[in-house]
């Protein structure tokens, strides 16, 4: 069964969400179906502990690192010096 999206603001609307995300039309609909279902409380399939652990993963991995990194010793950033005395 195809769905049609006779309605062009929301068709380019989802096409923008799947550019932006990396997936397809089909996945955005899909999780937005699935999230609606979840908010109405309707018998959703909730995804297995390790799909969920995949998309956390994910969003971890996207999180862009620290710049600069801090490069000092941990000594140095509790402020000891070489002695030991603070």
């Amino acid at each position: 069964m195809a769905i049609v999206i006779d309605d062009l603001q929301m068709e380019r609307l989802a096409e923008q969400i799947a550019r932006l995300e990396g997936v397809s039309v089909t996945e955005v609909v899909r999780e937005s179906l699935l999230s609606l279902a979840g908010l109405r409380g309707l018998g959703a399939r909730k995804p297995a502990l390790r799909e969920r652990l995949a998309a956390l993963a994910l969003e971890v991995d996207a999180v862009p690192p620290r710049m600069p990194p801090d490069t000092r010793s941990a000594n140095e950033i509790l402020g000891y010096d070489e002695h030991g005395v603070w």
